[in-house]
Parts: C-alpha cells; sequence; structure tokens
C-alpha cells in the first residue's frame, strides 16, 4: 500500500478552509483545489510499504503517541513552493502548536529510523497544501500581508494517523489504517 503518516483535520477547520478556496476561486487561476476531505499535515511519508511496515509501525507508534498530550494546533497563514515564482504549490502553514507539532514529528523519525523502515527523508516543512498548480499551466501568485495571519482555527490534536493513499485519475482516495491517540492525562 502507499503510505503515509498525518495529523487529520477537524471538520471546523475543513470548513474553513472549503470557505477560503470558494472566496479565493474566481482570484486563483489555473489551479487544482485539493478536496477539503484530502487535506492534512504530513508528518512522515512512506510511499508503497508491504504489510509487514504497518505491522511494524502498529507496534513502534503507539509508545510514541504515549509521550503527548493532545496540545492546540492553530492553522494560519498561506505559502507557496516555490516561495518565488510560478507557484506549484499553494499551502497553509501552522502558527500555534508548532513546538509539540516538531516533537512529534521527531519522535516519530527516530522510532522509524531505529527499526529501519524507509521514508521520505525531506527536512519536516509543516504545512497543507490546498491547491496544486494545473500541469503546463504557470501560475503566478504572491499571498500578499492579509494571507500572513489568516486563520482557519484552531484544533486540539488527539493523534496521528497511519493513511492509506490510492491514486485514481479523479485523485487520491485517503483512508486511515491504524489511529495512534495520545493520552489524556
Amino acid at each position: 500500500m502507499r503510505a503515509f503518516i498525518s495529523i487529520n483535520l477537524t471538520a471546523a477547520v475543513r470548513d474553513a478552509i472549503l470557505r477560503f478556496q470558494k472566496e479565493q476561486d474566481q482570484k486563483i487561476h489555473n489551479i487544482r483545489w485539493t478536496k477539503p476531505d484530502n487535506i492534512h499535515l504530513t508528518l512522515k511519508f512512506l510511499g508503497e510499504v508491504e504489510d509487514q511496515t504497518a505491522e511494524t509501525l502498529a507496534q513502534i507508534l503507539p509508545p510514541v503517541a504515549r509521550q503527548f498530550s493532545p496540545f492546540p494546533l492553530e492553522i494560519a497563514g498561506i505559502g507557496t513552493f516555490p516561495p518565488r515564482g510560478p507557484l506549484s504549490i499553494l499551502w497553509m502553514g501552522v502558527k500555534k502548536g508548532l513546538s509539540s507539532l516538531t516533537a512529534l514529528e521527531a519522535q516519530i523519525r527516530q522510532a522509524m529510523e531505529a527499526a529501519d523502515i524507509p521514508f521520505d527523508k525531506k527536512a519536516f516543512v509543516p504545512h497543507l497544501t490546498i491547491a496544486r498548480a494545473i500541469r503546463n499551466r504557470r501560475v503566478f501568485f504572491v499571498p500578499g500581508k492579509e494571507f500572513e495571519e489568516y486563520s482557519f482555527g484552531t484544533m486540539q490534536v488527539e493523534a496521528f494517523h497511519l493513511m492509506e493513499s490510492q491514486l485514481l485519475p479523479d485523485g487520491p482516495i485517503y483512508t486511515e489504517r491504524i489511529r495512534f491517540e495520545f493520552p489524556f492525562l
């Protein structure tokens, strides 16, 4: 299965993202909006994994989850990849809760490295992809000052997830395979 580890969004944050997408749809051209139900914060991208890898993750990640308490995460700010020139990806950032989020990612990375599970080694840049440029179309969009503090809400992170990704012609379908809950202390 094609897999990744993520923090999934609450309905309230997804609704705020959908409102933003509808507001911007007539202003930003040549992009394909990510379906709000598919927007998530990737902690680790794994790619294709065997069933045995999923079983190993089911064993090594609960101890990571037990190290954390639920924490607030504010989804705020808009940016682009690359930061200059034609847009490839339009994303939302994280404002409140960044230290807890980066600590969680580091613990997941260490557990996966210790178990010799391969994953994408790119530096962790917390973001949520909300749109991509349409192939072979140039999109120039520079988020102005009004987007720097734009907030999509604060949610309580109570778990992270092992997700399966099925790539289909109409777009991906994401299915939760394992939920790793934080203890309520």
